[in-house]
């Protein structure tokens, strides 16, 4: 993507591309939250490995949303053969096996040219490695335990009589890249729906450590969800208006999670967030936007408080020890 973004929805782009472009972001704006200074230095730092719940999750959106894809991207780690030989000692045994004769100072790649010779069926370990490294190409390897973890992901979100017609095949399309000017600020924005519906509704699939509705509601707390949902619909809406809609996507009209615990036996619930979260989320993610455009404007990125500042407790020890001395 070039330094002059287009603006609008924009299909085809990697996520490399995406999160390394230009504009601000969501989880950028939760950053921002936390202290200037600290996304200036997460901008500098550039590319951070993922955890392994990141990856996890980042599997697991391609492999539900883009099933019929995935392995054009992926592949397993390399599982060698059963009748593979590798060793010195298998080799000359096979060649006895069809007749041949083995020099007892042969060496391996001697070996293996005697036996392709004498017995072109034989399996080489190295042949097969190096065809299958042809083969997986570029293509990221991933464990078995990941695919396991990623059928049981999408089996239950497949038998969940809400999240399956959301997610259907066809209903919608996967990691649409969109880009606006935030009208208050002038700032570039940007997000990525990972799916888009046909009829307007955007479904974000969280994989989470808990995905009742106590323990989801946490993590919409604790990770910012509230403000991803007004951030989202606000943005996709700018974008659809301000520039190019090649696939003609419609303006959203409403925002669903998905969520699904990436451990056995894998519950999926879906979730609607609340007009007031809503609107809190919108007062604080616009409070970002502010801060982000202020330090753009002044090149200043503070980090916390620069003046002396008063402290007490948490305001549970303080709600404790009130009830403590009411009790007594």
């Amino acid at each position: 993507m070039s330094n002059e973004p287009r603006l609008g929805v924009i299909p085809g782009l990697s996520n490399a591309e995406y999160h390394g472009g230009p504009g601000i972001s969501k989880s950028g704006l939760d950053v921002i939250s936390k202290s200037p200074a600290h996304y200036r230095h997460s901008r500098a730092q550039g590319y951070t490995a993922p955890t392994p719940s990141q990856r996890l999750g980042t599997l697991a959106h391609s492999y539900i949303l883009e099933h019929e894809v995935f392995w054009d991207q992926y592949a397993l780690p390399f599982e060698a053969p059963e009748d593979a030989l590798d060793t010195v000692a298998q080799l000359k045994d096979r060649l006895k096996e069809v007749g041949e004769k083995v020099a007892s100072t042969a060496k391996k790649p001697d070996l293996v040219a005697q036996l392709k010779a004498a017995d072109p069926a034989a399996v080489i370990l190295d042949d097969v490695k190096a065809a299958y490294t042809v083969e997986v190409g570029d293509r990221e390897i991933i464990t078995p335990d990941e695919l396991e973890k990623l059928d049981g992901m999408r089996a239950s979100i497949l038998r969940h009589p809400k999240a399956s017609k959301l997610l259907a095949p066809g209903s919608g399309v996967a990691e649409l890249s969109c880009y606006w000017i935030d009208e208050e600020t002038g700032v570039l924005c940007r997000c990525r729906p990972d799916w888009w519906r046909h009829d307007g509704t955007i479904v974000d699939l969280k994989t989470s450590r808990n995905s009742s509705p106590d323990g989801f509601e946490k993590s919409v707390w604790e990770w910012g969800y509230y403000k991803q949902d007004p951030f989202y619909q606000d943005g996709v809406n700018e974008a659809v208006k301000q520039g190019q809609n090649p696939m003609n996507m419609p303006a959203p009209k409403a925002f669903v999670f998905v969520a699904i615990e990436p451990v056995a036996p894998y519950p999926c619930t879906v979730f609607l967030l609340e007009q007031e979260a809503r609107d809190l989320g919108r007062r604080d993610y616009r409070e970002a936007l502010n801060t982000y455009a202020e330090c753009l404007t002044t090149g200043d990125w503070p980090a916390y408080s620069e003046e002396i500042e008063l402290i007490s407790l948490p305001d549970w020890v303080m709600r404790r020890e009130f009830y403590a001395q009411e009790e007594a």
